[in-house]
Order: structure tokens, then sequence, then C-alpha cells
């Protein structure tokens, strides 16, 4: 007689393993269902300063579940040669992309499909409601153009345009005032202020958290900031506004911690010809060397601003006299480091040698080093440009797509690199022509739908119609940008032959009625397996609570874009799960009748289950991919979500369902047989 594979189980490994299952459930509902993992990953943030990001609680939706609007195109093909019906269509799906990422879209759906020698394009805008809107800007025809650069200058500010600018900044400056004197108020209450009233996306979403400021060599915008906030307590809020260029800023001081020590100096930099930090010279190095000793035997603290401003070779030199303000250790290259921070305040170093050339340094001061880490709110601070908008930078040309015969993939017969080739008509290659010719070693761009796709730079000008586009692209990079021009150039003519709105409400009504027959059908199914099943039952009601949680978890991750037919696959994949650990519990009847104890039964019913619950699974998948591969987009959300659901019943009916029946009998309740479906007690 076999001996059972639980027999060589003991019960530790099977509380391991159940243990296991429990973090997974924890894990997959989590993450599925956030609240209660935020709520706390927020408390731990706040109480220790930490920066653990929240798990996001969205879904993708669909258009049945989100409202929106489904249109779908019939594309004339009749001017195309039938061996470039698929790559014009490929153009077309590229410009409608385009197009409809404008209206804010977050995941919009624009398949081809293509019946008998019809081609047909379906677009899907999940939460655009406005119809009008997107018909008008998918049905454009696709506009090419080549601008040259604006040499317009802005205009300056008339005197009401003055006062209504001084009057915005008014406004600017006082909510930032009351923002201060809130954050003042209640400390505590800054994150929540920041992620609200941050004008910036990026300062939003991280709640204004600037991370840890250090000392600014170039005297940035937050060095202000962090001068301040290493004087301040932690956890205070800074009694000022930070006034820079292009905002208003409030600012709290999260921590401060230590940074070594911090110097001032200034330099007198002498070059030569070949440094290793790429400065132009034509001096030798040797009489680099004999020039910057000269200087050293003439320099003290008292004459070195004036000695650094007649003979220093930096940049702007000669107007900052050599000044370098405060810097910490590795702000500076290794040689010059070393020597300024060991040697005295007041003095001047020996000659030093760095990648740069030969240096001498004043050594002006030294102090302790802080760093902080800040938390801020910035308010945008109008400029004149919001006033009255900077002169565009591009100026359209009299060239554009209807010159443009074709753009195809090509490559640079020296190095092998792929490029675009253009060939214009007769009219395109005389403008063409002239604009190169006015824009030799400027830029020119391309612009298609209004968007630049490409700025390269005329070496030369170009006569008889055909150009290229050369750049560090990819060959697929070459062929989108080709399929682009062409597509601009050669425009497909679409018609709407079908148009359907979905409202917001009835989006919303069908989630909510999706989520109740789910769990009504979760209840429901419960109820039955327990009456039915006892134990069993129950170890099923589990698995299938798990099962859910992982399904979630995969819908989320990959992610499934939900519609209401996803939906019904997932539901209908509950009962398919159920009907698995139904196969197993009666087989676990049927051993038991046999007089097999318990442990024994339940290995043999797990067992003898297995290839029937295998075959109607893949039975199942097969049916799936047949559907995924040949039918519409509804059929096929359908068929994916049911086949997630599929694969993951496998592990939950199987192997989850038989942990925990596993543990059920290694506890107390395996004195009462009755409870786990054997009648001979």
């Amino acid at each position: 007689m076999k001996h059972s594979k639980n027999n060589t189980l003991s019960r530790k490994t099977i509380v391991q393993r159940t243990l296991w299952l429990v973090l997974l459930f924890v894990l997959a509902g989590s993450y599925a269902y956030p609240g209660p993992a935020n709520s706390l990953i927020t408390a731990f943030n706040q109480a220790t300063h930490a920066k653990i990001p929240t798990i996001s609680s969205k879904f993708a939706l669909g258009l049945d579940l989100q409202g929106g609007t489904s249109l779908e195109y019939e594309a004339d093909l009749s001017r195309i040669a039938p061996s470039e019906h698929r790559d014009a269509m490929a153009g077309v799906r590229d410009v409608i992309e385009r197009r409809v990422n404008t209206l804010g879209v977050s995941e919009p759906v624009v398949q081809v499909t293509q019946a008998g020698d019809a081609w047909r394009v379906q677009v899907e805008l999940a939460g655009v409601n406005n119809v009008r809107d997107a018909i008008k800007l998918i049905g454009e025809t696709p506009i090419l153009e080549f601008k040259e650069q604006s040499t317009e200058k802005p205009r300056d500010l008339t005197e009401e345009e003055k006062q209504q600018l001084v009057q915005k900044n008014g406004e600017e400056r006082k909510s930032i005032d009351e923002l201060l004197v809130k954050a003042k108020a209640d400390p505590t209450s800054f994150e929540a202020l920041a992620r609200e009233n941050n004008t910036t996306a990026a300062l939003k979403s991280k709640a204004g958290d600037l991370g840890e400021l250090s000392f600014d060599y170039n005297d940035g915008p937050n060095e202000a900031i962090r001068v301040a906030a290493v004087a301040a307590e932690p956890g205070t809020v800074i009694d000022r506004v930070f006034e820079q260029q292009d905002s208003y800023t409030i600012a709290k001081v999260e921590s401060v911690t230590d940074n070594g020590t911090e110097v001032k100096a200034s330099h007198l930099l002498i070059t030569y010809q070949g440094n290793e930090g790429g400065l132009t010279s034509t001096v030798s190095k040797e009489d680099a060397r004999k020039k910057i000793d000269e200087l050293k035997s003439q320099a003290t603290p008292e004459n070195f601003a004036d000695l650094v401003r007649q003979n220093s070779v930096e940049p702007n030199a000669s107007s900052t006299a050599g000044e370098l303000g405060w810097f910490a250790k590795g702000d500076m290259v290794e040689a010059f480091e070393n020597t300024v921070f060991s040697q005295e305040v007041g003095t001047v170093s020996d000659v030093v040698e760095s990648p740069f050339g030969f240096h001498l340094i004043l050594k002006q001061d030294e102090r302790a080093s802080k760093k902080a880490n800040v938390r801020i709110i910035s308010v945008k601070k109008s400029q004149s440009t919001d006033i009255v908008p900077a002169p565009e930078e591009w100026k359209t040309t009299q060239l554009t797509g209807k010159q443009l015969q074709s753009a195809v993939v090509d490559f640079d017969q020296q190095t092998g690199q792929p490029q675009v080739a253009l060939q214009f008509d007769d009219e395109g290659a005389k403008l063409f022509g002239e604009l190169t010719k006015a824009n030799i070693g400027k830029p020119i761009a391309i612009f298609l739908d209004g968007q630049p796709i490409s700025t390269p730079v005329v070496n030369q000008e170009i006569f008889g119609g055909r150009a290229v586009i050369s750049g560090s692209m990819s060959i697929e990079e070459s062929k989108t940008l080709a399929r682009r021009l062409q597509a601009g150039a050669l425009p497909v003519p679409v018609e709407l032959v079908s148009q359907q709105s979905v409202g917001a409400t009835l989006g919303a009504d069908s989630v909510n009625a999706s989520l109740i027959a789910g769990l009504w059908g979760f209840i429901l199914v419960a109820i039955f397996m327990i009456l039915m099943y006892r134990i069993p039952g129950l170890v099923a009601v589990i698995a299938l609570a798990l099962y859910a949680a992982l399904n979630a978890t995969a819908f989320k991750a990959i992610p499934v874009t939900l519609t209401l037919a996803g939906i019904a696959g997932f539901i209908l994949s509950i009962g398919i799960a159920v009907d698995a650990n139904i196969l197993q519990f009666e087989r676990l009847k049927e051993e038991l009748k046999l007089g097999k104890a318990l442990p024994q039964a339940l290995e043999e019913a797990f067992r003898r289950a297995w290839p029937s619950i295998r075959d109607g699974h893949v039975t199942v998948l097969i049916s799936c991919v047949v559907l995924f591969g040949f039918s519409s987009s509804i059929i096929k959300g359908f068929a994916f979500t049911l086949a997630i659901g599929i694969g993951l019943s496998l592990f939950t009916a199987v192997v989850v369902t038989r942990t925990l029946m596993r543990y059920a009998i290694s506890t107390k309740l395996k004195k009462y047989p009755a409870l786990f479906l054997d009648k001979r007690s």
C-alpha cells in the first residue's frame, strides 16, 4: 500500500505553508483594495519621515464602465496600391492615436480591422463624452508643415498690461501669505496643504518634498531656502516667503543633519594647452607653470583679488575675482579640495595642479556645514508672457505635406546609420531649396499635426527635390518617422459610419450592478458550499476569497481594461473554481465510504480528482484562446479575464484548498469526522 504524501508532512510544515497562504492573501488583498494599507503607510511615513509610496486604488475601466464615446470609421483606400494598404492604415492609426491623446484620454483604444476589401478603424474614448469635438479632431486631414526659426521679438507690455501683471502678482502673493499663516498655525497640516496647493504637478505628487538640500555652488533657487532651513528647528515652518523669479515659496523643515565642514574661497587659474578639463589655451604647460610660480611670489591675501582680475583665465574672472562662495567636500576636484580644506584661513596656497590647470587658492573662511530635508509649497508667480504670450518659436513657411511625394527609410552610405529620405514634387523642390539656402547652420522643424517630429540642422542648401533626415535614430524610429511623414503626405480619407455614447452615470450604474452581482454570487456560492460540505465547504470559501483577491491583483497589475464582458468572465470563473472543489469533495465522500482514514481519504481524493480538474480547465483555456484570436474586442475582454481566472483557479482549487484541508485535519476539528463529510461517526 502506498503511503499518503500527507504522512510525510509534519504539522510544522503544514502550518508554515498555511501561513504563507495567509501572507499571500494579505498582500493580494492590500494591492487590490489598498485603503487600509495606505492608511498604515501614511501613518508610518508621518511618524518616521520615510517616503514609502502609497498603492494606487484605480482599476483600468473600459468604455462601458467609465462612460465615453465609441466611433467607427471606414477608410477610402481607392487611391492607394493594395500592397500599401496595411502601412497606410498603420499611419492612420498612428495619427488618430496622437490626436485622441490631446483629449486627455489615458488609455484610448484604436483598432484597425479588415473585412474583405473594407478597412475600418474602431476608436474607443473612455471618459470622453463630447462626441462632436472627438469627431472633428479625428476626422481632420493630417497636416505636415516645414517651419523655420522665428526672429520676431517679444513686445513690451502696455501700462495697462503692466498694472494687470502687478495685480495678478499681488493676488498670488496674498494666497501664499495666507498659506503661510495656515501652515504656521498647524505645521502638521503642511503636507496636505502642499499636495493641494503646489502649482506644478511634480511637486503636488510629492507633496512638495524636495528631499535633502545641500550647498548649491551655482546659488540656485533653493539655496536661500537651504540657508534658512539649516538655521531652523526641525518640524517648524520658516516664517518667510521666498520670492523667486517665477514663484512664491514657503517651506517646512523636516530634519537637519550635520554635513561636515564647508569653506569659502577664491582662486586664480592659469591653464595650458592639452589640459584634461577641456579648457581652450595656446600656452604650453611649462610657460603656464612659470606664470603661476611668478604670481605665487607676488600673491598676498590683500592683493589676491586684483591678481585674479588681471591674470586668471577662468571665464568672468575679471568681474567675479575668482570667488567660489561656500562649498563642502565633494564639490571640487580632489587636488583642489585636499589643499583648500587643509590650509589655514586667510592664507594663499602653494601652486595646485588640477585637470583644469594650475591654481592659487585664497581660503577666506571656514564653518560647520549642515543639510536640511525640506518640504515646500510653491505658487506660480505670473510673468509678462502670461499677459502677452511670447512669439512662436517657429515660423510657418509655404512648404507643406502637399509638396511631399514620398518618405522612405534609407541608410547613410558612409556610416550605415538609418535615415529618412524625402522626395518633393517640382514646387516642393523649389521651396525646399529656398528654405535651406536661407537657413544654413540653423535648424528647420518638421511638424505633423501641430507637433514637431524632427528638427534637423541645415548643413548646406539643397536643390533637386530630395533631402534626408538623419540623426541618432534606430531602424524602428526611422520607420515610425517615415510612416508619420507618409501619413501626412498621403492622408487616407476616413468616413464615420457609426457612433455610440455611454454616459458616465450609466457606466457607474454598470460598475455598481456588476459589483452587486459578483457579491451576491459569492455569498450564494459560499452558503451553498458550507451547507453542503461543512468544513471542506468553508475551506473552499476561504480559497475562493484568495482567488478573488489574486484575480483583482492580476487585473490591476497587468493592467486589464475591465469591461462588462470582462467582469462576466470573472464571475463565470468563480463558478468554475468552485466546480473543481466540488469534484474534490465528492471524491472525498467516496473515499471515506470505502473505509479509509480521513488523512488518507483526503490525499486520495485530491489525487483522483486532479485529472478531471486538469482536463476541464485545459478545455476552457483552449476556448479562451479561440475566442481571443478570432473575435471582437468585447469578446476578447471576456476571454482574457476568463483565462486569467482559469489559471488562478487551478492554483486556489488544488494548492490552496489542499493546504488548508491538511491544516484543518491537523487541528482539534479532526475529532468531529462528520464535519469532514465522514458519515461513519
